[in-house]
């Protein structure tokens, strides 16, 4: 239902092209399914994502294969996770509460009301229940943003620009990704296109801790561990 809101919108279930600098690339589409759109994406964001959490979390949470499998399996210390450059839900299942919606806020994050999920464990166990607790967060976000979104408004603003001129310079800007702080650092030297760049993909960064989270542990346990970094081989591979 998530996929079927961002095609409806954007035109793609996967690689939405969708906001533009100045704004969006057009409104909300009026209905989904014959549906009011914004009706829609309330109930989804209301109703039927805390009820399919909440079925997720009553069938894995407490699954006796689950615990034995998980708990104590890749145990990552808070010292150790900051060490190794880790973030995101990685870095906040070993009790470090740090989030850039929170630590270095933009967009319009500060003007709404979330926690900052952390687990004390840092084992795999905790590393699945910090991202249950963050997609209850994030429903939560979901559901101020329905109650505070606009009947109306601007769409885009200012002259459409496909190729943007930026000054000569450097900068580097972040945002908190799924998976942690997903960076670019750019030099401009005047043109449209970009003299250097170099993509901060916190799946490469979160992944070079896995030889140290695996040390004493089975083979079998190797590919639990993995899956609790829970990486994209795309950011990895490029």
């Amino acid at each position: 239902m998530i996929l079927d809101v961002f095609e409806a919108t954007a035109g793609s279930r996967m690689m939405c092209n969708y906001m533009r600098f100045g704004g969006l690339a057009r409104d909300f589409p009026d209905t989904l399914r014959g549906e009011d759109m914004v009706k829609f994406v309330s109930d989804l964001v209301n109703n039927r994502l805390p009820k399919a959490i909440d079925e997720l979390d009553h069938y894995l949470t407490e699954n006796e294969i689950v615990r034995s499998r998980c708990i104590g399996v890749g145990v990552l210390p808070p010292e150790k996770a900051i060490a190794y450059s880790t973030a995101g839900p990685l870095l906040r299942a070993s009790g470090v509460p740090y989030d850039l919606r929170r630590a270095d806020s933009y967009g319009i994050y500060d003007r709404f009301d979330f926690d900052i999920c952390t687990r004390q464990n840092g084992d795999v166990y905790d590393r699945y229940l910090i991202r249950v607790d963050e997609m209850r967060e994030s429903a939560r976000i979901c559901q101020q943003v329905m109650r505070d979104i606009p009947a109306e408004g601007e769409i885009f603003s200012g002259k459409p620009q496909y190729n943007v001129r930026v000054p000569a310079g450097e900068s580097y800007g972040r945002v908190e990704n799924p998976k942690g702080e997903l960076g670019y650092y750019v030099i401009s030297n005047g043109k449209t296109n970009p003299y250097r760049y170099h993509v901060r993909a916190p799946s490469f960064v979160n992944l070079t801790v896995l030889g140290e989270l695996c040390k004493g542990h089975k083979v079998a346990d190797a590919v639990v561990i993995l899956g609790s970094i829970d990486i994209v081989l795309g950011e990895v591979d490029r």
